[in-house]
């Protein structure tokens, strides 16, 4: 959960958290949770707003006493945009994070040219996307190719500017420790190794996540080689590992190139749609069902009312007498007494009406791959509209 609120450590925090969570320096520095509150971030909702529309398959949980659902139905695929990592038994994992605007361009071109490439794809998605705002210094000919292969490896460099006279890193690579990198640059000033450098200290702050000061000795040092030499010796440069080694819609572990990953989600995307709108139309088709009864009962209120005050199996005479189902019948049984006026009929021709448009407009879906890969992309441009940022890293 700290994980989750930590905008260093996710690209898009699931969390909203008051309190101390910890911080760049010392991510595992958080205060126990009576000290904290949390909320959900609204990107949260990307995840869980179709759980209760007959989306996913629901299984108890550890103990039995409750039920959970076996997958969230991602209206973006978060396995990319927030990445993972994780270890098992003879295999690993490691999913970098991505940024939702490329992810989405990425995802539509798909759905309109499914026999796109990777290179293809790969002119909206450029590379990782990893919070911090250090930079790739990978070449983008070599971040293509991990992208074909599902298997590489991502080099992150730490960004600086020149300010009176100083030099002030401001971006670390990410996962990357101030602490740790200014003791790495003492280690190598007490070496003599870094016989340009006069001081160096940590101004950091609220407002100044990372601000680390670099003092050179004088005017004349050659900044751009100072700071090539700190990247060979210290963390402010560093590699990461890309293995896209994730469980398919088979259920089996593969390492997917980045077209098999997102053609897999789309899949999974299509099968959640499409049962949202069965889950939708059942209901429909149930409401309406109920109110053709309502109607029967309005034009017949007279005898309905004889029946339900003098027959001892009101029920049963109601469905002989009107040709009603059970379901209508124990409706009709339902009404409270303010419901039977005349204004209630307009109503529930009105809705009905509103209901049979509905379903008309969900049996169309239903029945057309072209309108419901419509559907898909609109709701995907609309997330990305919503959700949408501007990519954090640049690359080199």
């Amino acid at each position: 959960m700290v994980l989750m609120a930590q905008k260093f450590s996710y690209r898009y925090p699931l969390i909203d958290g008051q309190g101390n969570w910890g911080s760049i320096d010392d991510p595992k520095a958080f205060a126990a949770m009576r000290y904290t509150e949390s909320r959900l971030m609204p990107y949260a909702e990307l995840l869980l707003s179709e759980l209760g529309q007959g989306t996913v398959d629901w299984t108890l949980n550890f103990d039995g006493t409750l039920e959970e659902p076996t997958v969230l139905p991602a209206r973006l695929p978060n396995v990319l945009l927030n990445g993972t990592t994780g270890i098992a038994v003879g295999m690993a994992t490691d999913v970098p994070p991505h940024n939702i605007s490329e992810v989405g361009a990425a995802c539509i071109c798909l759905l309109d040219k499914p026999r796109s490439t990777v290179d293809d794809l790969c002119e909206y998605i450029k590379g990782p996307d990893f919070p911090g705002g250090s930079e790739i210094i990978t070449p983008p000919s070599e971040i293509r190719e991990i992208y074909r292969s599902g298997n590489g490896s991502v080099k992150l460099r730490a960004r600086w500017i020149k300010e009176d006279g100083n030099i002030v890193v401001f971006a670390l690579p990410y996962q990357g420790s101030s602490s740790k990198i200014l003791e790495q640059i003492a280690g190598q000033m007490s070496d003599k190794k870094l016989p340009m450098l006069e001081d160096l200290r940590d101004e950091s702050d609220h407002e100044n996540p990372v601000r680390l000061i670099l003092v050179p000795r004088s005017n004349r040092v050659d900044c751009d080689a100072l700071m090539n030499h700190l990247f060979a010796k210290t963390d402010l440069e560093k590699n990461y590992r890309v293995n896209l080694n994730v469980i398919g819609l088979n259920g089996l572990p593969a390492v997917k190139n980045l077209k098999s990953l997102l053609v897999e989600w789309i899949q999974f995307r299509t099968t959640t749609v499409t049962q949202r709108l069965n889950y939708r139309l059942k209901k429909v088709l149930s409401r309406l069902h109920i109110l053709d009864g309502y109607l029967i009962a309005f034009l017949n209120i007279d005898e309905v009312i004889r029946i339900i005050r003098n027959e001892d199996y009101p029920k049963n005479v109601l469905m002989k007498t009107f040709s009603l189902s059970e379901i209508q019948a124990n409706a009709i049984l339902d009404l409270r007494l303010r419901f039977i006026a005349r204004l209630e009929e307009h109503k529930i021709i009105d809705e009905q009406k509103q209901l049979d448009e509905e379903r008309k407009s969900l049996e169309k879906l239903l029945s057309s791959k072209a309108r419901l890969k419509t559907l898909i992309k609109r709701e995907i441009q609309e997330d990305v509209k919503v959700h949408g940022d501007e990519r954090g890293l640049p690359i080199g």
